[in-house]
């Protein structure tokens, strides 16, 4: 006898949000909060961009200015996030740190908005975001992820679960039609120092339906294409950079999204089948934007920038095509690769970056290339930031 497709839907969901609560509440209790581990001074250093024994200097040097961290049973010396910002904050005005790598914008320099999108699912959006994100944050950026996917796999990274929080503000109590929720109210601290959030949950698709409607009244309440720009304009000052994390579908967020950036990072596999739906994909969102572009002729992109994920350098196929995609698109692929690794992939099981791993609980040489590859990408997206900004040649 057949069952219902609803009665099958709904008792496999049911079963598994049940489990995934109750793991979720035996890992991560209702009143625990996610900490940032301390950072050796070896990452420190590197974090800071100096040399390791000149940073020990500096420690030593100056210990009645700079935080000197916390010693551990092993005689070595560890820092919170917290005293790594301070310490670069006292020695970029100390001139001890290259000014060109000073991570707070200057005056007229506007904030970075970039847009991570992809039609396919698996290319690593979410990923992409978070550890680009966290590492800029600890390079001293002040960063604003906003996840715009009802999955709300970035809220669940940053430790949020909306399913354990039905009044929580999401993305969509910023961009609702009725009465939108001031984005101060929304916005979430987490515990990286630089870093804060706009959750997503379930209801972000609430949106697509009321923009849909408004449609048959497109005086009432403004073109959604701004809601998001509109929305974030009252804290712009407040970062540096600003990332939105979208869901794998041309949905009327993400556009919004899109006009809202000056940037834009596309995250996709090295596969044939993930190029040509990446060339249908732009093709749609080219079209789309058009639309957008008439309302609003300036806009623009300083950059768009394609970035290969999951990749292995001993996959002949994938190296194939990763040379195809820089043959015919040029530079508008990134020269760093997402490396795929076990690291990211444990790492995410327990909802954490490999930023908030321990090292010496992974094995170096996994930890130290996926750790190698993180730094390429954000130093790729900083020098695109540093060319907006007019800090290096645009040519």
């Amino acid at each position: 006898m057949s069952i219902k497709g609803s009665r099958r839907f709904q008792g496999l969901s049911s079963r598994l949000t049940k489990r995934l609560q109750e793991h979720t509440e035996e890992s991560f209790p209702p009143d625990a909060r996610k900490t940032l581990r301390r950072f050796a001074m070896r990452e420190v250093a590197d974090l800071l961009r100096i040399n390791q024994n000149t940073f020990r200097h500096y420690v030593s040097s100056m210990s009645d200015r700079l935080p000197t961290g916390e010693l551990d049973k092993s005689n070595r010396r560890y820092f919170t996030a917290e005293e790594m910002i301070e310490i670069q904050r006292i020695l970029f005005d100390e001139g001890k740190l290259d000014d060109a790598h000073r991570p707070r914008r200057r005056a007229g320099e506007r904030c970075q908005v970039i847009t991570c999108f992809n039609l396919k699912g698996g290319s690593s959006k979410t990923s992409s975001v978070v550890h680009l994100g966290s590492l800029m944050g600890l390079r001293g950026y002040r960063v604003l992820l906003v996840d715009l996917d009802s999955q709300a796999s970035l809220t669940n990274m940053f430790g949020v679960t909306p399913e354990l929080d039905p009044d929580m503000l999401s993305s969509y109590d910023l961009i609702r039609y009725k009465e939108p929720v001031p984005v101060r109210q929304v916005i979430r601290k987490t515990y990286y120092p630089t870093i804060d959030l706009i959750p997503a949950s379930m209801n972000i698709m609430e949106f697509e339906f009321e923009t849909a409607l408004s449609f048959r009244n497109p005086g009432g309440s403004g073109g959604f294409h701004r809601r998001i720009a509109d929305a974030l304009d009252p804290v712009r000052d407040d970062y540096d950079l600003i990332l939105f994390d979208t869901p794998p579908q041309l949905s009327f967020a993400v556009i919004s999204a899109l006009f809202a950036s000056n940037g834009v990072l596309i995250p996709l596999n090295a596969s044939m089948l993930d190029v040509m739906s990446l060339a249908t994909f732009l093709g749609m969102a080219s079209n789309l934007m058009e639309v957008v572009e008439r309302h609003a002729p300036d806009h623009g992109f300083d950059f768009v920038k394609m970035l290969i994920t999951r990749y292995e350098g001993t996959d002949q196929p994938q190296v194939q095509m990763a040379s195809f995609l820089r043959t015919v698109t040029g530079n508008s692929v990134m020269a760093a690769e997402f490396v795929k690794s076990t690291a990211i992939g444990d790492a995410a099981n327990t909802k954490q970056s490999v930023f908030e791993v321990e090292p010496r609980e992974v094995n170096k040489k996994t930890y130290d290339r996926v750790i190698e590859s993180v730094y390429r990408i954000a130093d790729e997206i900083e020098q695109e930031m540093h060319r907006s900004w007019g800090r290096i040649d645009g040519s």
